[in-house]
């Protein structure tokens, strides 16, 4: 039987008082947002429920405050629309909220839990295999939405994936209307201000794999994954692979620097301490297993290969033991968030 949300995946007719111009279908007629939802998306929508995603109040107040009749907030990297659920619950007026996605099976799920409310709208920014990148907002927002313009845009523990932020920011500039604010939050700043034993949250990947390391070479009920240690050139490419789903900190400064170099005022920067359940963050790196620790038993991207039964469930094993020897007998662990509010000149 078809969703409620699935039933507004053709044409949007525009009633009166529609936020979305003429000529903006809210929910593209696109094979993404039509294919059945993905295990993968809906375990990352569960993360959505994990303590540490406090981090998002702070921006939420801000959008709130700001987000008055009539205005439109795009949401990068949205996700399963975990920040617009939160956005469209506390919203009782006329908005607008355009969550855009590099992930169809992420914004398939935000489609599946948001489509029926008019106020929300999806775009997915696909990878162009020829020049090697991912679309930018601007050519996948149509012309009368480009024209209407938005007047927020949010980037919530994301920002940081960035691989050339300077032409994403710019392409924002091109969305956002004069004026406009762009909120960003992130654990994976180097923020100079970090509290003492706070944690830069992705920073814990590398930790996992070191003690995991360690384990493989003294425990012989591990053994069969030590060749991927001692070939260096095996290493590297795993090393890469994870660097692609946890990307390298770089210094806050590196953000501050790049809105004003792309034509926004930074107007505030602010941080907050927040802890994170060690066995909910323990889920999500589960989810991104093969991100996490792909060099035990291999990955698809690497050798070419899947990793057996066996060496997943050694894999998931290792994740959980490694998180228990780095926060031995805590429930949570602090990690710092960083917040930028600019506007765009």
């Amino acid at each position: 039987m078809a969703s409620t949300a699935m039933r507004f995946l053709s044409t949007v007719t525009e009633s009166t008082g529609s936020i979305w111009p003429v000529g903006f279908d809210r929910v593209p007629d696109a094979p993404w947002a039509t294919a059945s939802i993905d295990e993968f998306g809906l375990g990352y929508d569960n993360v959505g429920t994990h303590g540490w995603y406090k981090n998002l109040e702070p921006t939420i107040s801000q959008v709130v405050a700001a987000l008055t009749e009539n205005k439109v907030l795009v949401d990068f990297s949205a996700g399963t629309g975990i920040l617009a659920r939160r956005l469209l619950s506390a919203i009782s007026h006329n908005v607008g909220i355009l969550n855009v996605d590099a992930s169809g099976k992420f914004l398939r799920v935000a489609v599946e839990n948001l489509g029926g409310d008019e106020r929300a709208a999806f775009r997915l920014l696909s990878y162009l295999k020829p020049e090697r990148r991912l679309q930018l907002i601007d050519e996948v927002v149509e012309r009368p939405m480009l024209e209407r313009g938005a007047d927020i845009i949010t980037a919530t523990n994301a920002i940081h994936l960035y691989y050339d932020l300077p032409e994403t920011l710019s392409s924002w500039t091109r969305v956002l209307n004069p004026g406009g604010l762009a909120l960003i939050c992130s654990a994976n700043m180097r923020n100079p201000g970090a509290r003492e034993g706070d944690w830069i949250i992705d920073e814990t990947v590398s930790k996992v794999n070191e003690i995991v390391a360690d384990l493989v070479l003294r425990d012989p009920a591990f053994e069969q994954y030590r060749p991927a240690l001692e070939d260096s050139e095996v290493v590297a490419a795993h090393t890469k692979l994870r660097e692609k789903v946890f990307v390298p900190v770089r210094p806050l400064e590196y953000y501050t620097d790049t809105f004003r170099d792309t034509g926004f005022d930074v107007l505030h920067v602010f941080d907050s301490t927040i802890f994170a359940r060690v066995d909910e963050w323990c889920q999500l790196l589960e989810t991104y297993h093969d991100g996490v620790l792909s060099w035990v038993g291999g990955s698809p991207k690497v050798e070419g290969t899947a990793p057996t039964q066996e060496a997943l469930r050694d894999r998931l094993f290792l994740i959980r033991y490694a998180l228990q020897k780095l926060f031995p007998a805590q429930e949570a662990f602090p990690a710092t968030w960083t917040y930028l509010t600019t506007r765009l000149h």
